[in-house]
């Protein structure tokens, strides 16, 4: 087969086209060379997953492939200003390599990558601009070539997995023929000479090299582990398979699971469709269940979905009409005053494993799903597929009477399954849902993967003023006085007065005055036009002083917390989506709600409990349309300078146990620098302090 003998269209739209089989694929086994300009590196795990990359190799094939390194605006102004010099351009560049192959296990397509580099059959230069630090390399374009034709595209599809396989965004682009019309041939030569003038960096203001030794030699070292890539190449080709058969979506150009979703999916169908899910916010545990709900379906058995929220609620509606809209399903809303299912039989009806003609789910809030009203109603059966979000909410007093209720299929979803101080809870989630299952996917696993963007951590110190520190010693003796007691008739009164006072002395910490000015000038002193910021709070009066000093400075900010109504919070979301500035917020927003574009967020909550933070960071982390980086400010409290101590070191053990994951993590490793300081300063010792606040 040749170029020409492929039916090429003008255009391609992953919304009507498969692009993988109806392009990518036969001009790839067509060709013997290829040559590819793309975008960010730090996103290119090149198209190695394809059978068509073995008619490729055979036909002697070569790609030339120009690519940009992942470089954070700092780095780009320090290339600009000359205060980069090339061993620091290389280590960053070798970082990304790294990274890909540094794992222990490394999985087929990075396998075939490194083989297919060490063989020669791939070629990759390194594109930066030479003068303008903002304009960094970034056209999409490539160019099939066989014996006698050519043919050559142009548009937003980058040249990884996701950009031309099913799996998630919606690209387009234009192609152009070497026996098209003139107008074509012109583009085509256009397209070419580009390409070429870049790779041989004779552009004037595009610099390009070669992959340093260091990465070269990396490479090698991991080629070797697969001598045989055609093997790697099936593998990827088998998991692609798998994906399709799993996957919830069935339109064009749908998307597919991930790796570790479809083993996670897989585990959990060995364990008998009993099981949870812990991965890490922001990395599709959603689209996960949904997966799974999807196979429910095809059965049409019952599914009934539980979410903490009000919000959820709704998003979960509308996530499934547009998943499954290629099939009826007929939809219960409970919860919300959403009350249909008081009615009569309605509920019953919807979960009853009876009706074997419709595919039917009911979504209900757990407080509602939970009443002894809700739970007489239902229809419990083998059939029935129980799927919680956010599951560790279901461990509560309250919703812990669900538990009684009977089913087949349950799936439980959370970053953080284990609940805080709550070791009965916890256990009543895992005797219900079943166990953790495998793989766990870490916030670590999915910055690592691209699936969450990486991000930069900046801790902020907040010093207690004096009549806090007072507050806080004064409470601190207390707690002493009650712990020296030894009476065993004390014992339970004297938890409880400690318990009290512990509560009592964290608010301290939480309400700190001078969190409020630091704020506000962290805030101005930072945010930019048309930014998306997150301000967390822990209370009302707290958030009411940030939200009054922001707009008076100008800055467009607005109030998002469960006090408001429904329609206020949506309207609010909506508008912050479309023209920016700062949310600040209370709880209401760590799980569930979806607002990616979010580039910035300062956390003057001070939590102890490890789901809050954790959830609050992955919010920040998720991926949007040009969003490379997110932004992390983080107030933390110190003592009074005026009178440190032994027992002040509480308070900054307690506040760096939180930060330094979130800075041992970050781009900047400056953080850590600060991280020891405060310690330093505060008479901490920064090696002994707890290191990984995720549950295990």
């Amino acid at each position: 087969m040749t170029l020409r003998n492929i039916p090429y269209k003008t255009s391609y739209s992953k919304d009507e086209d498969n692009i993988a089989n109806a392009f990518y694929l036969p001009s790839m086994s067509a060709s013997l060379r290829y040559d590819r300009a793309t975008g960010y590196f730090g996103s290119t795990i090149f198209l190695l997953s394809w059978s068509s990359l073995k008619d490729f190799v055979a036909n002697n094939g070569k790609m030339r492939i120009i690519c940009s390194p992942y470089l954070s605006r700092q780095d780009q102004d320090a290339i600009y200003e000359g205060l980069m010099a090339k061993g620091e351009l290389d280590e960053k560049i070798f970082i990304e390599f790294h990274n890909i192959f540094s794992r222990d296990f490394l999985s087929a397509p990075e396998r075939v990558l490194a083989c297919l580099i060490a063989m020669g059959i791939i070629e990759v230069k390194v594109a930066i601009g030479k003068d303008d630090p903002n304009r960094l390399f970034h056209d999409k374009v490539g160019i099939f070539y066989d014996h006698d034709d050519s043919v050559a595209f142009r548009g937003s599809i980058n040249e990884t997995f996701k950009g031309v396989s099913d799996d998630g965004n919606f690209e387009s682009f234009d192609v152009f023929t070497s026996w098209g019309s003139e107008s074509d041939k012109q583009r085509l030569l256009g397209i070419k000479n580009s390409f070429d003038s870049i790779w041989n960096n004779l552009s004037p203001k595009i610099h390009v090299e070669s992959l340093p030794n260091s990465i070269k030699d990396l490479i090698k070292k991991h080629a070797v582990k697969q001598k045989n890539w055609e093997e790697a190449l099936d593998e990827v080709q088998s998991i692609i398979d798998k994906s399709s058969l799993w996957s919830a979506d069935k339109r064009i150009g749908g998307k597919r699971p991930r790796e570790h979703q479809l083993t996670a999916l897989e585990n959990w169908e060995k364990a008998g469709k009993q099981g949870i899910f812990e991965h890490a916010t922001g990395s599709g545990k959603t689209f996960t269940a949904m997966c799974a709900i999807r196979k429910e379906l095809e059965f049409n058995n019952p599914i009934l979905i539980l979410v903490p929220s009000i919000g959820l609620l709704k998003q979960w509606r509308q996530e499934l009409s547009d998943m499954f809209s290629d099939i009826e399903v007929e939809y219960l809303i409970c919860g919300d005053g959403n009350n249909l299912w008081k009615e009569g039989q309605t509920l019953q009806t919807f979960t009853s494993p009876k009706f074997k003609k419709h595919k039917r789910i009911t979504i209900a809030t757990m407080q509602t799903a939970s009443s002894t009203a809700f739970m007489n109603r239902l229809c419990q059966s083998e059939s029935l597929m129980v799927v919680a979000d956010e599951v560790h909410r279901m461990g509560s007093v309250e919703n812990r009477s669900f538990f009684s209720v009977k089913s087949g299929s349950r799936l439980g979803l959370s970053a953080t399954p284990r609940r805080y101080g709550d070791p009965i809870g916890t256990q009543a989630i895992l005797s219900y849902f079943g166990p953790i299952i495998q793989p766990i996917y870490s916030l670590k696993n999915a910055i690592d993967d691209r699936v969450l963007c990486k991000y930069f951590y900046h801790p902020i110190t907040v010093a207690l003023n004096q009549k806090e520190q007072e507050e806080w010693d004064n409470i601190s003796n207390k707690i002493s006085k009650l712990y020296a007691i030894t009476q065993e008739d004390s014992i339970e009164d004297k938890n409880k007065r400690i318990a009290h006072l512990l509560i009592e002395r964290s608010r301290i910490i939480k309400n700190a005055k001078n969190k409020i000015n630091t704020a506000v000038n962290i805030v101005t002193s930072n945010y930019k036009d048309g930014q998306k910021w997150i301000v967390y709070c822990d209370n009302q009066t707290q958030l009411q002083d940030v939200l009054k000093l922001l707009n008076a400075s100008g800055i467009r900010s607005y109030e998002y917390h469960s006090e408001l109504s429904n329609e206020a919070r949506e309207e609010t979301l909506k508008y912050f989506d479309s023209v920016g500035g700062v949310v600040v917020s209370i709880k209401c927003l760590d799980e569930g709600i979806d607002i990616p574009a979010t580039s910035h967020a300062l956390i003057l909550a001070s939590s102890q409990n490890p789901r809050e933070f954790i959830q609050r960071r992955g919010r920040i982390l998720r991926r949007s349309k040009d969003k490379h980086f997110a932004y992390l400010y983080d107030a933390i409290v110190i003592p009074s300078d005026f009178n440190k101590s032994d027992k002040h070191c509480r308070i900054i053990e307690s506040e760096l146990n939180r930060a330094i994951q979130f800075g041992e993590w970050s781009e900047d490793k400056k953080c850590i620098y600060d991280l020891k300081m405060i310690a330093i300063d505060n008479n901490v010792d920064y090696d002994n302090l707890n290191r990984g606040v995720e549950d295990e």
